[in-house]
């Protein structure tokens, strides 16, 4: 309820209440005026949005937190005069991280009949997930400002964000999987690793290993599967336990692992690795090892839509995972180390891997449970016991500084990044 129109209804009563008590006409026709006014004002507030046509397209490409999302949006006049206080309003609401909402609201020039004005909003989406866009909204109000009508105009889009992710130089990354192993080694091919088995092909699959004989018999195209030699696997182990994240918002623990395993990935497989995610509730397609950009693609959208909602403890489901990962792997695990039981899954697991990098990842604990401050102590302590890495990391700024210190020759202590 906007002021002017508190004004008139205001002045509206005072009128009819003085007609009343005084028994003068000439107040009541000063009421009536008000009233008329406040209607007509109704009236013309809800005529300008009819004048006014929205077509909403959404941006191309793919996109990151943190980085501009530019959909575009078409106005078009179809009245016979000139609408000259409407805006346009673009919002995208996060149906995966909950309470996130950006929008965007643009004043538009006079529109004059039959024309065009085509809109470039510009919108910043701060955190990954799966974003609802739109639909366009217009925003009226009458020549004296006393209604403001919204009215929403179009279709909604779907759009998923990416997470962040950082730059992770080389010898940060990769130094305490790779280093001991030949040159030769780092150069082999994905494709020439031991033939593991035949499958269902997959949208992004290199047409190469298509297995024609299988195709022509099943009527479907199958791929040969390969086990990636060992020394070229990467395999990231993401807590998705519920109650094993702690704080809200880009803030929280849950958007830091996210984007460190998300650099880890982009990072080995720019490194020309084949990389594995693994965690509760992600596809099954990016738990299975895979290289180049399709296979980038897929953990991304993963990663943009993961949510902490498992209830199985992370230690009994990594204690499981471990045990699939080929001997000699390197292996990430990313998580806030707040179960004791990962003292005995980490020793051994250690023994299978050729390096088993720990990132526990911290917040801010104010409201968190005391075992986020007490547990992960000890679980960082017995990890380095047995030949573990182990870096904490308080932001996923930080992770390249963080892997770096971690995988140094000698750690006196955990290290703590952040």
């Amino acid at each position: 309820m906007s002021r002017n129109f508190r004004i008139f209804a205001f002045a509206a009563l005072v009128f009819w209440a003085v007609g009343a008590m005084n028994d003068a006409t000439v107040m009541y026709v000063l009421a009536g005026v008000c009233v008329a006014v406040m209607l007509v004002a109704y009236l013309l507030s809800q005529l300008s949005l009819s004048r006014l046509v929205l077509e909403m397209s959404p941006p191309g490409g793919r996109a990151n937190a943190g980085a501009p999302v530019r959909p575009r949006v078409r106005v078009r006049s179809i009245g016979g005069i000139t609408v000259g206080s409407a805006a346009v309003e673009v919002a995208a609401r996060n149906l995966t991280v909950e309470g996130v909402e950006v929008r965007r609201r643009v004043l538009l020039p006079a529109m004059p009949p039959a024309s065009e004005l085509d809109l470039s909003l510009e919108l910043v989406p701060p955190v990954r997930g799966r974003y609802l866009l739109g639909p366009p909204a217009l925003l009226d109000s009458d020549p004296i400002g006393m209604f403001e009508q919204r009215r929403e105009r179009g279709e909604a889009f779907a759009l998923v964000v990416f997470p962040r992710t950082y730059d992770l130089p080389r010898v940060a990354a990769w130094e305490a999987g790779f280093g001991r192993h030949s040159a030769r080694a780092r150069e082999v091919r994905r494709d020439q690793g031991e033939f593991r088995g035949i499958r269902e092909h997959t949208p992004g699959d290199d047409l190469r290993h298509v297995h024609w004989k299988v195709t022509a018999h099943v009527g479907e195209l199958a791929v040969k599967e390969y086990e990636p030699i060992r020394h070229d696997l990467i395999s990231i182990h993401l807590d998705l336990t519920a109650g094993n994240h702690y704080g809200e918002g880009p803030l929280s623990t849950l958007e830091t692992a996210v984007s460190a395993a998300a650099s880890i990935a982009r990072a080995g497989l720019a490194e020309q690795r084949s990389v594995a995610l693994v965690g509760d509730g992600l596809p099954s397609e990016v738990a299975r090892s895979g290289a180049g950009q399709p296979h980038l693609h897929r953990i991304m959208v993963a990663l943009a839509e993961a949510r902490a909602l498992a209830t199985r403890s992370f230690a009994d489901s990594l204690s499981r995972q471990l045990r699939s990962v080929p001997r000699g792997a390197t292996v990430f695990v990313i998580t806030t180390a707040a179960e004791d039981a990962l003292i005995r899954v980490l020793s051994g697991g250690a023994g299978t891997a050729g390096s088993v990098t720990l990132l526990i990842v911290g917040g801010d604990r104010d409201g968190a449970a005391e075992r986020f401050a007490v547990v992960p102590r000890r679980v960082a302590d017995s990890a380095l016991g047995v030949g573990i890495a182990v870096a904490t990391l308080r932001s996923a700024a930080d992770i390249a500084e963080a892997l770096t210190v971690a995988t140094a020759p000698a750690w006196p202590s955990h290290a703590e990044v952040g």
